[in-house]
């Protein structure tokens, strides 16, 4: 590991403490949480590896944060290489799979993000105000804190920034009973963190991409001897921690937030109707179709319903101009043919 450190200061927290914090988390994974024994307040678990699914696990702990309590996330992306990303969509799939409003999410996590090692620092002080002032806060979230090691001429001074982040964050997750989740890149042994992070960390889990899901290692753990795996499967009804509400519940919810927040306040009657006709016409009768979609929210799937019913409608209408235009071009010919023949034997009356 790097040898990076600080002149930092360190608090003492005893064990009975830890173990009777109430304020527990589990990951939405089966068999992470049984490698790890779920996540509990005032301790630090580093999450290490090259896996695009330590991303997915961020995500889903952000939601499954954010159903509980506040969520702190603290975003480290270099511009100059490697991204990390905040991507919308994916917290909107997990909210669906947790059966909550994508927009309870949102609102339910204060976001940050340090886009140079010299912001980390700056970053972290907002972080932590913003804890500070968020007594419901349940978990501090510090995504990919290596990123600003890889190619550094000075790294020595990345990761002292990198000791000063987490042990000041630590400290904060310490004393509020906050969960904190650490993520860095980097394979055993030589992860991308610091032995003082190393040191502080209560849990560290190694994920490596493998077919079909990805392979856990546990490195270190307070009541388990290491190194232990699990495979966690990536994607199916396996994986899901909590039961999401089947999509008939959710849709009826949804029509009855649309009818008494949006349809009442419609001025137009026709508009009114249509909303009706298309529940008649397209919504109930493709019900199966919106609940098998895999669409984030009700609503996109009400959208995307409605926007293909009224393309097929279109496109029916527009047969139908055809034809019709087919047809009055036929008895325009004949009537024109007629008029020929009118013509002609007028002529040979005359």
């Amino acid at each position: 590991m790097g040898s990076g450190t600080a002149a930092i200061g360190t608090s003492f927290v005893r064990a009975s403490a830890i173990q009777a914090s109430r304020n527990m988390l589990t990951t939405g994974y089966p068999p992470l949480d049984s490698l790890i024994n779920g996540l509990r307040g005032g301790q630090l678990y580093v999450f290490c590896g090259t896996s695009r699914f330590i991303d997915e696990v961020v995500h889903r702990l952000a939601v499954r944060g954010a159903v509980e309590g506040k969520v702190a996330y603290m975003n480290n992306t270099n511009y100059y290489s490697e991204k990390t990303l905040v991507k919308l969509d994916r917290l909107a799939f997990h909210a669906k799979r947790e059966g909550v409003d994508p927009s309870t999410v949102l609102e339910n996590i204060y976001f940050a993000a340090a886009y140079s090692e010299f912001r980390q620092e700056r970053v972290t002080d907002a972080v932590e105000r913003a804890v500070e002032s968020e007594p419901s806060t349940r978990l501090i979230l510090v995504h990919n804190i290596s990123s600003f090691l890889k190619d550094n001429k000075n790294c020595k001074r990345a990761m002292e920034g990198i000791n000063r982040s987490v042990s000041s964050l630590w400290h904060l997750a310490v004393e509020r009973d906050a969960i904190m989740v650490v993520t860095t890149t980097g394979e055993p042994p030589r992860p991308f963190v610091s032995s003082m992070v190393a040191d502080l960390a209560n849990v560290m889990v190694f994920f490596r991409d493998v077919y079909g899901g990805a392979n856990a290692v546990l490195l270190k753990h307070p009541e388990k001897a290491t190194p232990e795996s699990a495979f966690i499967l990536n994607g199916g009804e396996t994986l899901m921690g909590r039961i999401t509400p089947p999509f008939r519940q959710m849709y009826q919810e949804q029509l009855e937030r649309l009818r008494s927040d949006y349809v009442a306040l419609l001025r137009d009657p026709n508009h009114r109707r249509a909303f009706e006709l298309l529940l008649k016409e397209a919504w109930d009768r493709e019900h199966a179709a919106m609940g098998n979609s895999e669409v984030p929210l009700v609503l996109d799937a009400l959208n995307l319903t409605a926007n293909v019913h009224n393309r097929g409608a279109i496109e029916l209408l527009r047969e139908g101009l055809r034809e019709r235009d087919s047809r009055i071009a036929a008895l325009e010919e004949r009537l024109r043919r007629l008029e020929v023949r009118s013509a002609s034997a007028e002529g040979e009356e005359g």
